[in-house]
């Protein structure tokens, strides 16, 4: 049965996307202890109503799910089948059982783990690339012009070295950075990562050349110049934003913020970094720097929001990112920083 599934899904790519839709509509039904409207359902799922609906019809068809002017809900037939397949899944994808305990601990939308820790084995960023790309691919309308926004930093820096050409072949792309420049590395800027994010994959780039850590009245002379002023107009107006987080010590070095304000990142024990942002363990914000192009606040107008995040270091970081935001969007990471984060939300 394996083998053949196995088979099928080489012939037939787009069935484990089906499965798994429909997996997650059942699941969802499971945990609910009576009936549920199909918009309060969609909303639960993230999908359109009339997605949701032609997926109902088929569930319906095969008596896997009940549908009555009261609501829905999932019918006994529909529970055993659901333990079957999840555990027929759960067989070809061994970290199913993580990505759906993150799922709901996080409050995400949806997650992938990739095996492997990305502090151990470099090809992890090959593999998280390859599911970052597929998920683009899916998500983004290709009768649309799809405007991605990108934040700095060394994984996504290394995410995008592996993009490729496929994710252009039926979209049209523009990538666009999120913010002005850091400090660290010219190749983990912003402006960098989504340079090399279009070359790679053949897209569009407007680049952002501005500097962070500017004050009000240079920031709006700065804002007069055409170029700087449309790309910073795009970034805000992206339907996908690719972020990553950071640890507060490396962050801060990278920042090259003063001796006094990393005395006081240390005093109040922050973990990590996101937007300018430094933040403690509880979500609360420490310190904010000044930042140009995407704000914290401007997460919940993204439609699609990706996280992306490599490293076991990282799992205080980024259990304390999502405490900070409200946008949760969906997880992207490795094997490595997923077991730790569940560890640490189990612990608490």
């Amino acid at each position: 049965m394996h083998d053949v599934l196995s088979m099928i899904k080489i012939i037939m790519p787009e069935l484990e996307e089906l499965l798994e839709q429909r997996l997650q509509i059942l699941h969802q039904l499971k945990q609910l202890d009576s009936r549920i409207g199909r918009k309060r359902l969609a909303e639960k799922l993230d999908l359109t109503e009339r997605s949701l609906r032609t997926t109902l019809d088929v569930l319906r068809q095969q008596n896997l799910v009940d549908i009555s002017s009261k609501g829905i809900q999932i019918t006994s037939l529909g529970l055993r089948m659901l333990t079957e397949l999840e555990n027929d899944f759960i067989n070809h994808h061994p970290l199913y059982h993580e990505e759906q305990q993150l799922v709901k601990l996080l409050g995400l939308d949806h997650c992938y783990i990739v095996p492997g820790d990305a502090e151990k084995d470099d090809d992890v960023y090959t593999a998280i690339s390859k599911i970052v790309q597929d998920v683009l691919v899916d998500i983004l309308n290709p009768s649309e012009r799809n405007v991605i926004a990108v934040t700095g930093g060394s994984t996504l820096a290394r995410i995008g070295e592996n993009f490729t050409p496929d994710l252009t072949k039926e979209h049209d792309i523009t990538f666009v950075p999120a913010r002005g420049g850091v400090g660290g590395s010219f190749h983990i800027q912003s402006n960098s990562v989504g340079g090399v994010m279009s070359q790679q994959s053949n897209a569009k780039y407007v680049p952002l050349f501005i500097p962070e850590g500017i004050d009000q009245k240079m920031y709006e002379l700065l804002l007069s110049d055409t170029s700087i002023r449309r790309a910073v107009q795009m970034s805000k107006q992206a339907n996908t934003l690719l972020l990553s987080v950071g640890t507060a010590n490396v962050m801060a070095k990278r920042r090259d913020i003063s001796k006094e304000q990393i005395n006081f990142l240390i005093e109040k024990k922050a973990v990590g970094e996101a937007f300018g942002i430094f933040y403690n363990r509880d979500g609360e914000i420490i310190l904010r720097l000044p930042r140009v192009g995407i704000q914290m606040e401007d997460l919940s107008t993204i439609p699609n929001l990706m996280t992306i995040v490599a490293g076991s270091t990282k799992a205080e970081a980024l259990i304390a990112f999502y405490k900070m935001t409200q946008a949760h969007g969906l997880l992207i990471c490795d094997e490595g920083l997923a077991k730790m984060v569940l560890s640490g939300l189990n612990a608490r």
